[in-house]
């Protein structure tokens, strides 16, 4: 279980509070946790039902702690499982619980950003959601990715989306011969989050830090192709040298990799393997490249979403440098001198 105390903990939520969520005077906050039921110890794996155990732990934590550093209304809600993204659209409780708020965060094992018992109230109160699916608790840290200096975190995300903004071409590179081009015939819209939820409606993941192209588009608005050299390591699997060869947004060959090519070989075999999502970290304090929720948004990491492929999340590669329109831009312009 994670280290984590009531008392480590006060630093970085005191951060949240004030810096990246901006709670003020008689706004109310809800914590949501989904818990496992008698029948998940029984079918469910551990390992599962540990995390999610450690998460209703940390909820309880957070609760308390901002109970602590707060005159605010805090309350803690625990809903049923969300391991098939939220069966229960009755449970007006809940969305009496959120109605009755004005900041929501979520500490669950799945998103809920699509399940409308939670977004039809969001949206209608225009309340502040704080999303954390799958979050590791030591995430809570003092020096991890939540323990960030938020506003240059937001400078350095806000000016790596204005470069690819609008681009038409862009190109990323490793040190592994990784080459990664999109091009772009018409303008696609970039997704990026910094951490602030400062204001009605605001979102923000936990711990925060990207920029993100959602896929697929129609294939006239923009293709991918390349290829992605990874390296071993990033799955237990994974005990050779990955490349996978990208053609027309779809993974068309595989080489090497282990179990985790072999996986791979014969899956674009049987299914249309596509690329879904492409993204970069901003974040200068996500230190941890191997755990998933955490390598999305380590500064200068590749993110790339495979589907069908439900073993892994993402596949990565650290940027050497990209090119934005034939220019070129070192990791030390993009990343490295705004690094802490």
């Amino acid at each position: 279980m994670t280290p984590l105390t009531n008392e480590s903990l006060k630093p970085v939520i005191l951060r949240l509070l004030k810096e990246a969520w901006g709670v003020r005077e008689g706004e109310n906050i809800l914590v949501i946790s989904d818990y496992p039921s008698p029948e998940d110890f029984a079918i469910k794996p551990l390992s599962l039902l540990e995390s999610m155990m450690e998460r209703n732990i940390l909820a309880k934590r957070i609760r308390d702690t901002i109970d602590e550093l707060l005159p605010n209304k805090v309350v803690l809600y625990f809903m049923k499982p969300t391991y098939e993204h939220y069966k229960n659209p009755e449970d007006r409780k809940l969305k009496e619980k959120i109605l009755d708020s004005d900041i929501v965060l979520t500490l669950t094992e799945f998103s809920l950003t699509d399940v409308p018992i939670i977004t039809k109230p969001l949206e209608e109160k225009k309340l502040r959601h704080i999303s954390g699916p799958q979050v590791p608790p030591d995430i809570f840290m003092p020096d991890g990715p939540l323990d960030v200096d938020y506003y240059t975190m937001e400078g350095m995300t806000t000016q790596l989306f204005s470069l690819v903004q609008g681009a038409r071409k862009i190109e990323f590179f490793d040190v592994a011969g990784s080459h990664l081009t999109l091009e772009f015939l018409y303008p696609v819209d970039w997704l990026w989050e910094s951490g602030f939820a400062t204001e009605k409606g605001m979102f923000s993941n936990l711990p925060a830090g990207e920029i993100t192209l959602m896929l697929p588009y129609k294939q006239r608005d923009c293709r991918i192709y390349g290829t992605l050299n990874i390296f071993p390591g990033w799955q237990d699997d994974l005990t050779q040298l990955l490349s996978l060869t990208l053609e027309d947004n779809r993974l068309v060959d595989v080489v090497g990799g282990g179990k985790a090519g072999e996986y791979l070989q014969q899956l674009i075999y049987k299914e249309d393997v596509r690329i879904v999502q492409v993204g970069v970290g901003t974040n200068p304090q996500a230190k941890d490249p191997l755990c998933p929720t955490i390598a999305d948004k380590y500064v200068g990491m590749l993110h790339v979403r495979l589907e069908p492929d439900a073993r892994v999340e993402h596949y990565y590669f650290p940027i050497s440098k990209m090119k934005i329109n034939e220019k070129e831009y070192s990791r030390t312009e993009l990343f490295e001198n705004k690094e802490t």
